[in-house]
């Protein structure tokens, strides 16, 4: 495994507990990070691109590269936990076959680093929270089914895609460490990502529906998962998959429709975009990610203790989205 060689001037940290964070630039990123220095951990965040950013007293930006396993070395043997949140987006562009391979590459590549980093460094971490999707499970099945934890993949790119990802961190079980993997809904979050490309059309007075809008959509609560990622460093009761969503599944156009409410009235315009004219623009991935309906459970992490502060997309939720 090669070095960074970056030089790294020594902290003094206390007894402060430090946590690595893949991928950490992101909105999730960002999010999780202010979470955990507000809980009195010391962040490490993994990136390509470290200097773009600037370190803190309890943040610091450091150089990896998946693709040609580039990690800190030092950083590993320092951190009591890694939280991976590293790959490309999935609906940012068409699926070319170059998009397929990055989309797959960008989630093994950082798993298996990790792993063979845990494998051949000398370290303390306890535990290891790594990220998947609910788009494991593929379209649902049948009416009034909830997808749990214990069912196969489906059969689809985004399934695989999944399967692989999680593969890729499961050698640190074999090392007697913890392993964690969220399999994420729909993030919703305020700053961007699917929601805000959604509702884009609010701010003139329409509603943009794609396709149906029937489709069923597994959803979480930016808040809600950035303290799952802190819940599951703190419980040590956590172990295996389990499904990030809220309690709440609805269709599309519910979740439109409840938000256009809100913000803009009981007066829109209502717009809806061909499914066939999605799928000429985007093929599969205007299909699998936008046009497929996926409902999971959280009655598993549920059961865990955890509790929700937005399990439904009600008033409160969407004043913050």
């Amino acid at each position: 495994m090669r070095n960074d060689h970056i030089i790294y001037k020594l902290k003094d940290l206390g007894t402060m507990e430090t946590i690595i964070l893949a991928g950490g630039t992101g909105t999730i990123g960002r999010h999780l990070t202010k979470l955990l220095v507000s809980e009195g951990f010391h962040v490490i965040i993994f990136s390509r691109n470290p200097s773009v950013n600037k370190d803190s007293n309890h943040i610091e930006h450091l150089y990896w590269d998946p693709d040609t396993k580039r990690i800190n070395n030092d950083a590993i043997k320092r951190a009591d936990y890694i939280i991976n949140l590293a790959g490309a987006g999935i609906a940012d562009k068409r699926w070319t076959k170059k998009r397929r391979q990055e989309l797959i590459s960008s989630r093994v590549n950082s798993g298996n680093l990790i792993a063979e980093a845990l494998q051949q460094l000398p370290n303390k971490i306890k535990a290891v929270i790594s990220t998947s999707a609910v788009g494991w499970y593929g379209a649902d099945k049948k009416t009034g089914h909830a997808f749990t934890e214990n069912e196969e993949q489906g059969t689809d790119f985004l399934s695989w895609t999944c399967k692989l990802w999680e593969d890729s961190v499961k050698p640190v079980e074999l090392l007697h460490k913890r392993v964690v993997i969220f399999r994420l809904g729909v993030v919703f979050s305020k700053d961007e990502g699917a929601l805000k490309e959604l509702t884009k059309s609010l701010k003139f007075k329409s509603a943009t529906y794609l396709g149906s809008g029937k489709q069923k959509m597994s959803w979480i609560h930016i808040d809600d998962l950035c303290k799952l990622y802190l819940t599951a460093i703190r419980n040590n009761e956590i172990v295996g998959i389990y499904n990030a969503v809220s309690s709440e599944v609805l269709a599309q156009k519910i979740i439109i429709d409840r938000i256009a409410k809100q913000k803009v009235g009981s007066i829109y315009l209502p717009i809806y975009v061909p499914a066939f004219l999605l799928k000429f623009a985007l093929g599969q991935m205007g299909e699998e990610v936008l046009l497929t309906s996926t409902t999971a459970s959280n009655q598993k992490i549920i059961d865990t203790g955890f509790n929700f502060k937005y399990p439904f997309l009600t008033e409160e939720c969407i004043k913050t989205l």
